[in-house]
């Protein structure tokens, strides 16, 4: 399990999103890996607990950062381990085979968690020899504080580092959902084998949010995710498509773990421009990833333009519309004498509209108007937060040039982008609608707060 240097780790990740998130391995391929050791085998083969008796030792110059202050589109609060060590001392170890690092964090419970890495020393380049090399670690932690321990060890020469320190994560500030962490494991480490959609979905991460939703009134919940490369509203462009998705899909699971107490949920993920459902999933449960992760992987893009796009290039969003209305009408029409007429809501996570043509349609008439609820996030994707960009992580403060052009150029096309909201209301009308247009993952936890607590009320 090698650490390699931030940057090259970031960037590559990064890479892998605007190569269309199909970059996976084969299965094949993953099997014939040779079987990694795991975090317990890596720390029985360190004197670790005879090193954290010993106290804090430094043979190879080193420093440690860690840090914990941003809120991920996962409405999970992000902390990160960085341990920094110059090139120049690497490369005199290079005939020494490998380093490792082990870190431990406990909770004030006692409980840990563990993780490790190991930098090959034979890759290393001269190159290094004019830069320090960063390794990190990055987690989902709770608020609260915790006693980290660090070690590094080159095991040829018997050298060591270690260090232990307090590390507080604080509390969101004037957090909306205080509940929501009910339960988490305290500290979760993430995997580094994340490439393509389970950089974006999480997958290694086991934590569910608590997201309890009681209502008097029966509720059924449909979340339904807006998934269309349409070449016209991505303009072509799959860094676009990429930063939309890597944002829509987080919220998407998230809205698959609210527990609807009295009622169900569902979750559909919609083509537009094809006008077909390319993921379904009825039964309330947890999020099927592997049937998610293929309507993901689909084959067409944001640079693939269909013969019937050809033939009709004014593309519309109408059969999200036709597809609401078949599920009002499919709606049962029976009254509970003691909870009422089931409440039917509709949450979408979806896309800028702008570019899209809204035909002229009469009014929605399906008989059950009056008990149905949508609420629309609309995300722009130039506002969601990527990781670094190579130039920046490689050139520092010299890039930041590059990055404030690129961030004009994002406004230039920002303001083009007005959500078309007021469309898309109109195309539903007489439905009762609430948008919010979503910017960054503070905006997703304040829509859906405020989201919980109108249907709390019911």
């Amino acid at each position: 399990m090698p650490i390699r240097p931030i940057s090259h780790v970031r960037s590559s990740l990064f890479a892998l999103l605007l190569l269309g998130l199909a970059t996976a391995l084969p299965a094949c391929a993953a099997d014939a890996r040779p079987q990694e050791p795991t975090a317990d085998a890596a720390f029985a083969d360190a004197p670790f607990e005879k090193w954290k008796a010993e106290g804090p030792k430094e043979q190879v110059p080193w420093q440690v950062r860690m840090t914990a202050d941003k809120l991920s589109i996962h409405q999970r609060l992000i902390a990160t381990i960085q341990v920094e060590v110059p090139g120049p001392e690497l490369l005199k170890r290079s005939h020494d085979e490998h380093i490792v690092l082990l870190v431990q964090v406990s909770n004030g419970e006692g409980v840990s968690s563990r993780n490790y890495g190991v930098l090959e020393l034979d890759n290393l380049k001269p190159e290094m020899k004019r830069s320090d090399v960063e390794f990190s670690w990055q987690a989902f932690a709770v608020p609260g504080q915790y006693e980290v321990s660090v070690a590094l060890w080159d095991k040829k020469s018997g050298e060591h580092n270690f260090m232990q320190r307090l590390f507080h994560v604080d509390a969101y500030k004037n957090d909306p959902l205080p509940g929501m962490w009910k339960g988490l494991d305290a500290f979760e480490f993430w995997s580094d084998k994340r490439e393509g959609p389970e950089y974006i979905f999480h997958s290694d991460i086991e934590g569910k949010l608590h997201l309890s939703l009681a209502t008097k009134r029966p509720v059924q919940m449909d979340v339904m995710m807006d998934l269309t490369p349409s070449a016209d509203i991505f303009r072509g462009n799959y860094g676009n498509y990429n930063r939309y998705i890597s944002a829509a899909v987080p919220v998407f699971k998230i809205l698959s773990q609210v527990d609807v107490a009295n009622g169900m949920r569902r979750e559909e993920v919609l083509d537009l421009v094809q006008r077909h459902i390319s993921f379904a999933q009825n039964d309330g449960k947890e999020l099927d990833w592997p049937g998610l992760r293929k309507a993901i992987l689909q084959d067409n893009g944001p640079g693939v333009v269909s013969v019937n796009d050809l033939k009709n290039r004014q593309q519309s969003p109408v059969f999200l519309r036709d597809e609401i209305v078949r599920r009002l009408k499919d709606a049962p029409s029976q009254t509970d004498k003691t909870s009422g007429k089931p409440l039917h809501v509709f949450v979408i996570i979806g896309n800028p509209m702008d570019l899209y043509a809204f035909p002229s349609l009469p009014a929605v008439e399906t008989g059950n108007e009056e008990d149905c609820l949508i609420y629309y996030l609309q995300f722009d994707f130039f506002e969601h937060e990527q990781p670094k960009t190579h130039d920046q992580m490689i050139y520092g403060n010299r890039g930041f040039n590059r990055e404030r052009n690129r961030d004009r150029e994002a406004d230039f096309e920002r303001a083009k982008f007005n959500g078309n909201m007021g469309n898309v209301e109109k195309m539903l009308k007489p439905l009762k609608m609430r948008t919010f247009q979503v910017r960054s993952p503070d905006d997703v936890r304040h829509a859906l707060a405020k989201m919980m607590e109108d249907l709390g009320k019911l």
